[in-house]
């Protein structure tokens, strides 16, 4: 009796540390939980924590969709203007921002009945804006223009234009200063806009090849820029707004997360099925992680601390581990996946593709 107990118990033992080192596949047993009919083409989500509505701004179409995410369903399709690229949320007033890249516009969406109060015209191909909590100003990068269009969303009019780089295709908000930081494509800088200084464009930093994608870290205020032709990673010390060291990833980094469980940095390589993670204290490189074919969206769930990456080839969501940084598990979504957003209301992930390039969806993982 006593050796049956004795074994009963190894064996629990042996089971208790097998699930602390393989556990995290059960944390994120993540599956498919819905698949939601959207416009053509969607490349963009955003959460409305004013509603609990997602938005999806579906490029071919030239509509949002709104899904009431208490069922997961559409509850009105909205017209805004042509190619819709990017979205964001403005607290100050629940109005939803959409960037339309073909007209020129920035639709104005009033999330009480989810109709179009006003399209605001910018700059030539307008594709990222953001939101400027300091000031509530909404700031959208024209490619073509190689320009900022500022927008006063108090009066939802354009109050000034702002001369950047090359080819600006992405913003990011530095709260410690209240600076902008703009990539510029085309001509290998990241531009810094004082905010509190009438929008004064104070410094343009060199950075690596072609800079796509930039992410503010509040453990250290460091920028970080993708530069997706060098294969690098600039960090930038932003108390002088210098270059403090060029880290080396793989080929292709084209999307930039910061993860507040461990303050690390991750660096989707799109040319190398990889993530490269960064270590937010020493700004080096401390692995590298296997994902899908062609990483392009990334995603922090603080619900389990875990990383999303959206892998478009594979059709594919894998999820990394960031206590460990391995990788913890695979989700297929059966359509490129081309953003993520997550929904703190139920705790899912919404992962905006297409299947066939005309029908978009949106699959809810969970």
């Amino acid at each position: 009796m006593l050796s049956s107990l004795l074994v009963c118990l190894c064996s629990f033992i042996v089971l208790m540390i097998i699930i602390s080192s393989h556990g995290i596949n059960q944390v994120f047993g993540d599956s498919v939980i819905s698949v939601i009919p959207v416009g053509s083409f969607p490349q963009a989500l955003v959460f409305n924590p004013s509603n609990n509505n997602t938005y999806v701004a579906n490029r071919d179409s030239g509509t949002v969709s709104v899904i009431e995410t208490n069922n997961n369903t559409v509850i009105k399709s909205v017209a805004v203007g042509a190619s819709p690229h990017a979205l964001v949320f403005n607290p100050s007033n629940n109005n939803i921002y959409v960037t339309n890249r073909d007209s020129g516009t920035v639709s104005v969406i009033e999330t009480n009945n989810n109709t179009v109060i006003k399209n605001v015209t910018v700059g030539s191909f307008p594709e990222q804006l953001l939101f400027n909590p300091d000031n509530k100003n909404i700031y959208v990068a024209n490619v073509i223009s190689n320009s900022i269009s500022v927008i006063d969303s108090n009066v939802n009019e354009v109050t000034n234009d702002i001369e950047v780089g090359i080819d600006p295709v992405d913003l990011e908000f530095n709260p410690s200063n209240n600076y902008i930081y703009v990539a510029n494509e085309g001509s290998n800088t990241v531009s810094v806009i004082d905010t509190g200084n009438n929008n004064t464009l104070i410094k343009e930093i060199e950075v690596g090849g072609s800079p796509i994608s930039l992410k503010y870290n509040p453990s250290n205020n460091g920028l970080y820029v993708a530069n997706r032709d060098s294969g690098t990673v600039s960090a930038i010390d932003t108390r002088d707004n210098t270059v403090a060291n060029n880290v080396q990833v793989e080929n292709e980094p084209t999307t930039i997360e910061f993860n507040p469980a461990n303050n690390d940095i991750y660096v989707a390589n799109r040319g190398s099925r990889s993530v490269s993670v960064i270590d937010g204290s020493n700004n080096t490189l401390l692995e590298t992680v296997v994902v899908g074919t062609e990483p392009v969206a990334m995603l922090f769930n603080p619900s389990n601390t875990g990383v999303y990456v959206g892998n478009v080839v594979s059709n594919s969501i894998s999820i990394l581990n960031s206590e460990n940084n391995t990788l913890a598990s695979t989700t297929d979504v059966n359509s490129l996946p081309l953003a993520l957003e997550f929904n703190p209301s139920n705790k899912a992930v919404y992962v905006a593709g297409t299947l066939t390039g005309t029908d978009g969806l949106v699959s809810v993982i969970k």
